[in-house]
C-alpha cells in the first residue's frame, strides 16, 4: 500500500497532466497544488482502499474546486 505522501503526490501528478480536448493544461501549477490539498490526510486515508489516485484526481477536477 502506498504511503499517504506517495498517494497525494500521485494525485498531484495526475492533476498536472490533466488536459482539455485541445491538449491544453486544465490547471496551472498553483491550481493543481491547491486542488491536491483540498482533501486532508484523514480524508485521503479513508478513501485509499477504495479509490485510485487517478479516481481521486478526476473527482477533484469534476468538483469545480479549482
Amino acid at each position: 500500500m502506498e504511503s499517504i505522501d506517495d498517494y497525494r503526490a500521485h494525485i498531484l501528478t495526475v492533476l498536472r497532466a490533466a488536459c482539455d480536448a485541445n491538449g491544453n493544461p486544465k490547471l496551472t501549477e498553483k491550481q493543481a497544488l491547491e486542488l491536491s490539498n483540498e482533501l486532508n490526510d484523514n480524508e485521503l486515508m479513508d478513501g485509499m482502499p477504495y479509490n485510485t489516485p487517478e479516481e481521486v484526481a478526476e473527482l477533484l477536477l469534476d468538483s469545480g474546486l479549482e
